[in-house]
């Protein structure tokens, strides 16, 4: 654990040196959750403020603050790091190093997501203090559990990028396979817009992959919305996903260690 934390703090640092990158990654994200609401807005307005698939305007805005406030703990620079690395070669002080391999992409990733996090949760706790008129308000009651869902939802997706961006060490080109990930996530996820807006055969294929558990199950339950499945399966399929990605990581990196050989000097 000492090891772990120490891979964080190094993360932190790391991001805060380039201070005009770090500040520029850390509020550009904000416009887009100003776009989402001008879109929503719009859409309401066009039906007469109607429920849309039964979200409320007070509901659907609370689910864009939260939504926002999840999937942007982790940005597009702190999730392509590893990536990057592999194909600049950078990649091997990480293999070099006498701490086990994920521990240092998942350290990098939570460095660089605790700031992050403090951005997004003051801007949202600000938003549900201005805006409270308008939106839903969170039950405290549901606090615990959606606090433990996000946990498990953020070490899910963690989990899984470490695993894919691993999937570099094969191709010469990691871009194609990041922009596959990014919109396989923001969309299944629920990021772009609730998953139970989908139609019924894609909202059940959707409950098939592990992206919704990401975030369209933590925001479920922050807003008390009732869950396709119970939330002990929840936790578990969380739990499963996260495990199935660690064991998958371990075994790519396994095959792609014995293969791998220094050159330099």
């Amino acid at each position: 654990m000492k090891r772990f934390c120490k891979l964080v703090s190094l993360s932190v640092q790391g991001a805060l040196f380039y201070r005009a990158a770090f500040l520029f990654n850390l509020f550009t994200p904000l416009l887009l959750l100003g776009g989402q609401f001008m879109l929503w807005n719009a859409l309401y307005r066009l039906g007469g403020g109607a429920p849309i698939g039964g979200y409320s305007r007070e509901r659907m805005y609370s689910y864009l603050i939260l939504a926002f406030c999840i999937h942007n703990l982790l940005t597009w620079s702190s999730e392509n790091d590893l990536s990057r690395e592999i194909r600049s070669g950078a990649v091997v002080a990480r293999c070099m190093r006498p701490v086990p391999f994920l521990m240092q992409s998942l350290g990098g990733m939570a460095g660089k997501m605790l700031p992050q996090a403090l951005v997004n949760g003051t801007a949202a706790a600000l938003l549900f203090l201005c805006l409270r008129t308008k939106l839903q308000t969170l039950s405290p009651a549901a606090l615990p559990l959606a606090l433990l869902s996000l946990v498990l939802g953020v070490l899910l997706r963690m989990a899984m990028t470490s695993f894919l961006s691993l999937l570099c060490f094969f191709t010469t080109n990691h871009l194609g396979l990041t922009w596959a990930r990014t919109a396989l996530t923001e969309f299944f996820s629920g990021a772009l817009i609730p998953v139970s807006l989908f139609p019924g055969w894609l909202r059940s294929f959707s409950y098939c992959t592990p992206f919704p558990l990401m975030l369209q199950t933590p925001v479920s339950i922050f807003l008390g919305e009732p869950s396709p499945l119970p939330l002990p399966i929840c936790f578990l399929l969380q739990a499963g996903w996260i495990l199935l990605f660690i064991l998958l990581h371990e075994w790519i990196y396994g095959k792609i260690r014995s293969n791998l050989s220094f050159a330099g000097g």
